[in-house]
């Protein structure tokens, strides 16, 4: 089994140097890819960058009112500056959800099912990585955090990922660590981890120590599916394994 590390929140500046080749194992979790950004990950050699492809964004009013808009161009700096996209299809438009917010699931799963695939096929050519849903084990995500729901959210997109590009691969539960510590994770992974290609989940500084996680909480219950770690968070000056970084940002660094 293969553990990425990791996708940041944002980049780390504190020491880095640049890089003239592209990592494969770093990238970042980003709200937006301006060219800036684009640019920026091309001199630290991060080679992939996870975008939140938010259904209530890119068809926000009505059932095929698409607006391909800010994608395109995400789509666009990634092509120009030969980053790969990591898109997370996730929230649901309240036209499609009973006029609720975001985080609560679709009235009618063949609206998500339509939305993915019409995703898929529009970046069949551009995109390879799709994940399903953000953080789904928290409330603020995923209404209720119910597993069920999530289990038909990835089940229809999973057949429509495979119906618009069947050599898509598929991320998730993409969830936060505290899935990792009230079984959540194991749950949903034993119950339909197959439907993913990889094992993707996340970590902030609150949580557990970051090896004894991956080694003990996350790859005895990821069916030996490679792991990546898709989003991580802490102030600049922590350092990824050590108290002593975490110490160091709680004082006069």
């Amino acid at each position: 089994m293969r553990t990425i590390l990791p996708l940041v929140v944002g980049l780390i500046l504190c020491g880095v140097s640049r890089v003239a080749a592209q990592d494969d194992h770093f990238g970042m979790n980003t709200r937006v890819l301006t060219a800036p950004m684009a640019d920026k990950m091309v001199e630290l050699g991060a080679s992939v960058v996870r975008l939140a492809y938010g259904w209530d964004v890119i068809e926000p009013n009505c059932k095929g009112c698409f607006n391909w808009d800010t994608t395109d161009q995400w789509r666009d700096e990634a092509k120009r500056t030969h980053r790969t996209i990591f898109a997370s299809l996730t929230y649901a438009p309240a036209w499609a959800n009973g006029g609720h917010p975001y985080h609560y699931a679709p009235v009618n799963y063949q609206d998500w099912y339509d939305f993915v695939f019409a995703t898929v096929s529009r970046y069949r050519d551009d995109i390879t990585l799709w994940g399903v849903w953000n953080e789904p084990n928290l409330d603020v995500y995923l209404k209720d955090s119910d597993p069920r729901v999530y289990r038909s959210l990835v089940i229809m997109a999973h057949a429509a990922i495979r119906a618009a590009n069947p050599s898509a691969m598929i991320l998730g539960p993409d969830v936060s660590w505290h899935a990792l510590t009230d079984g959540w994770f194991a749950a949903v992974t034993n119950d339909f981890g197959d439907l993913f290609d990889i094992v993707t989940v996340h970590w902030y500084a609150d949580g557990p120590d970051l090896g004894f996680m991956m080694d003990q909480l996350v790859r005895p219950v990821s069916l030996g599916k490679d792991v990546w770690l898709t989003e991580v968070g802490m102030k600049p000056c922590a350092s990824l394994f050590g108290e002593a970084g975490r110490r160091c940002c709680t004082s006069a660094c």
